[in-house]
């Protein structure tokens, strides 16, 4: 059974768990269930060309990006039922999910697409799908399970909003380096490790900065987010020492060295405003988070002073 922890560093009352009924433990549990699916099947085999000769998994294309769809779907049903269950988590979750859904629909369809042209190009690739897309779309579908979970009254506090999307920035811009690890890692060893390095410290972030935030953490935002433009902009000016997989990749040529693609320039993108955002957050009070029907310690004392000083009746 899900347990829901209320009470955490952030200023809340003493931690205790709260036990979810099976009514909504059950479609939280089929939510992440899907989204560990979904994962296994982007590894899975997506797609053979060449009359078979090559097999292509979903970590070759687009569907690793719809993989971290599903993964901030099952994010944000967390995040709904830590935060209360308000409503607006529960639409964002199933947002992401019901995206996953489509765009793992529409990239098999451009497959199978292809293979029904009966054009040159399809005479030549011959694609067949593979048992990854339709993994992939029975896990995507599970997500949906989080619109049987109710809402409840609870309201996002407005100090939790910045929190949430810069996490969401964070979360954006670490998926696309753990995409890119394995294409890097054939460039040169140091390259793909720097890339899962710096996608699992963005990831890690993005949920510290939502459920334990704090100054010290802003700053380590701060700083990563830094350096990995500086190196990315040496990297396009000037070139690293180690790597050269680029001379064929496409994009903005800026420099000497490797060409801004998309994924680059949302990555730098989205570092550029988490170090603003971060900044910004440095030094603000946290207004505790708790569940449905919780108090936080503030106003626990504030009605145990009320009821200290009411007048006793005569």
């Amino acid at each position: 059974m899900i347990t829901q922890q209320i009470g955490a560093s952030a200023g809340l009352a003493p931690r205790h768990i709260v036990r979810l009924p099976a009514s909504m433990a059950t479609p939280a549990i089929m939510a992440m269930l899907g989204a560990m699916i979904v994962l296994v099947g982007s590894a899975l085999p997506w797609v053979t060309i060449f009359r078979g000769t090559q097999t292509l998994s979903g970590w070759d294309g687009s569907p690793r990006y719809l993989a971290g769809l599903a993964v901030a779907s099952a994010a944000l049903t967390l995040l709904f039922l830590w935060a209360g269950r308000p409503a607006a988590f529960r639409i964002l979750a199933v947002v992401a999910g019901l995206a996953a859904v489509l765009g793992i629909a529409f990239t098999s369809w451009q497959v199978a697409a292809v293979d029904a042209s009966h054009s040159v190009s399809a005479r030549i690739l011959a694609p067949v799908l593979g048992p990854g897309p339709f993994v992939m779309v029975a896990g995507a579908l599970l997500l949906l399970a989080v619109m049987a979970i109710p809402t409840s009254a609870a309201r996002v506090p407005a100090s939790l909003w910045p929190r949430v999307i810069l996490a969401g920035a964070l979360f954006v811009a670490g998926w696309i380096h753990l995409a890119l690890t394995p294409e890097h890692l054939g460039e040169a060893t140091i390259l793909g490790l720097g890339f899962l390095a710096a996608g699992l410290a963005q990831l890690a972030l993005a949920f510290l900065v939502t459920v334990r935030p704090s100054d010290l953490t802003y700053y380590a935002v701060v700083g990563l987010s830094a350096a990995l433009i500086v190196l990315y902009a040496i990297a396009v000016l000037k070139g690293l020492p180690f790597g050269g997989g680029h001379d064929h990749a496409s994009g903005l040529i800026l420099g000497s060295g490797e060409p801004v693609d998309l994924e680059g320039a949302v990555t730098k993108l989205a570092e550029l405003f988490c170090l603003a955002t971060a900044l910004v957050l440095v030094g603000r009070p946290t207004v505790p988070v708790t569940g449905a029907g919780q108090r936080t310690r503030g106003e626990v004392h504030v009605h145990a002073t009320h009821q200290t000083e009411s007048p006793r009746p005569n």
